[in-house]
């Protein structure tokens, strides 16, 4: 169905992946309102950025995004949510890691989705459409030491995803994953934490270079489409075939 001025929601927009995301819905003709808690440095036409803190506790994001909302009402309809904001946390074993680090991770990763979420599916339903396309990662698929709450995170977000496309794809909702492996942003190679990290990624990626943003954009672009209404509940790995072997 055609919808009245399609506003994308795009969680963690101002840097690194969610910038690029940012960029190429924006270059297709949608609306995006940029929810982060950094102001883009050089903000695009069609923008609304909104700070916003998803580690807030649960009581405090959901009368933030309740606003926000009322807000983006006023101006058109939500067309889709891309959950790019990730948060890794310190790079070391479970045993080092406290409840709180934990729970911020929970709560950037997973606990915000289903917040927002929660929130959008009603308005989804009434449109009889809705696009949710959540960042995950390569450690959605498999486990890795000294990132155990991240990637825990990371698991739990495919499974929500999943369940979202089964339970809401009869009223025209799609919910898919993508799942980058190593990407060129300061979050993703990890090189301030791990001496050498990035060239031994290199080494046991297949196609010997790490993913640019705008890599994992374009996916993006392409699942957001009406055109992929027919793809939903799945985990698209985007990461040069690291997880493949």
């Amino acid at each position: 169905m055609d919808i009245r001025e399609p506003i994308i929601l795009v969680t963690g927009g101002s840097g690194g992946i969610g910038r690029e995301i940012v960029r190429s819905l924006v270059l297709s003709g949608f609306s995006v309102w940029n929810l982060d808690q950094v102001r883009p440095e050089s903000p695009v036409l069609q923008e609304t950025f909104r700070e916003i803190d998803l580690a807030e506790p649960p009581f405090v994001l959901e009368r933030s995004l309740t606003k926000i909302l009322s807000e983006i009402s006023e101006q058109g309809e939500i067309y889709g949510l891309v959950h790019s904001a990730g948060f890794g946390g310190p790079y070391h074993s479970i045993t080092d890691v406290s409840f709180e680090e934990w729970q911020n991770i929970f709560r950037v990763n997973l606990d915000s989705l289903f917040l927002i979420t929660k929130q959008i599916l009603p308005k989804f339903k009434t449109n009889v459409f809705g696009r949710i396309i959540a960042i995950a990662s390569s450690l959605s698929i498999v486990g890795s030491k000294n990132s155990v709450a991240y990637a825990a995170s990371k698991h739990g977000m495919v499974g929500f995803i999943k369940s979202i496309a089964d339970e809401w794809g009869e009223f025209g909702v799609t919910a898919n994953c993508i799942s980058p492996g190593y990407v060129n942003t300061s979050m993703g190679v990890q090189e301030d934490q791990v001496t050498g990290h990035k060239n031994l990624i290199i080494q046991k990626t297949p196609v010997r270079r790490i993913a640019e943003p705008s890599e994992i954009a374009r996916v993006v672009n392409f699942l957001i489409q009406k055109e992929s209404g027919y793809i939903t509940g799945s985990n698209w790995t985007v990461d040069g075939g690291i997880t493949a072997i």
